[in-house]
């Protein structure tokens, strides 16, 4: 048996003694009831999902859920930071190498986009449906659309001109969720990729001017 998490997924324990050691058992019913949160939650919505929907899902037992999460809301947490920790870390790995800063910028937002794109499910768990938890959700978005504000922050270095507009970082992370939310919604994921050109247009020329950031469109267009 595999140890990588997305195999842990799909393995159900069989029934009765099976001598596994436990952290292999818990490990196993974590992350199936952290991919069902998601699976569901993505076609039911949050206020409609039950945890008896989630144990079904991940064919694991009620006893053994609340050892893991106090209820529904914990657990779809939980699997939300998970999931944008795994964007972050793609994106960084993709915009904060070498290289020119706007292929670097563009290089991330491809990633940023191809994520989404691989999965109707999680763009509509981690966009849509965290609204659904009450007040903490804003507390939840501000503290991630900042992660990625400050990302790109970091990553831009001394060499790329200061624009004139304010809070320019802000805006462009900003316009960037709001094209993707749109897709999202209209259940047009799928798509997202193709948006590369417009939108490395759009992120790099309150940087580097309309000159420059249509070079840049250009090349994004060219390898789609």
């Amino acid at each position: 048996m595999s140890s990588e998490p997305e195999d842990l997924r799909k393995w159900r324990l069989p029934r009765g003694r099976h001598g596994l050691p436990r952290e292999i058992v818990t490990r196993s019913q974590r992350e199936r009831l952290l991919a069902a949160v998601v699976r569901v939650i993505a076609a039911k919505g949050y206020e409609s999902t039950t945890v008896a929907d989630i144990l079904e899902e991940a064919g694991v037992g009620r006893e053994s859920f609340y050892e893991l999460f106090d209820g529904k809301r914990q657990c779809m947490l939980t699997a939300h930071s998970l999931l944008v920790d795994d964007l972050e870390t793609r994106v960084k790995a993709a915009y904060t190498g070498s290289g020119p800063w706007e292929d670097r910028l563009r290089d991330g937002l491809a990633v940023t986009l191809q994520w989404f794109a691989s999965s109707p499910d999680i763009g509509r768990f981690t966009l849509v449906e965290l609204s659904a938890i009450g007040p903490a959700s804003l507390e939840r978005f501000q503290a991630d659309f900042t992660r990625f504000v400050n990302l790109m922050e970091e990553g831009r270095g001394e060499e790329v001109p200061r624009p004139e507009l304010p809070q320019a970082t802000s805006l462009a992370v900003s316009a960037t969720l709001a094209c993707v939310y749109e897709e999202v919604v209209h259940e047009r994921t799928a798509e997202l990729p193709s948006l590369l050109p417009e939108l490395t247009f759009e992120l790099l020329v309150p940087f580097v001017g309309e000159e420059a950031a249509r070079a840049q469109e250009q090349r994004a267009a060219a390898i789609e």
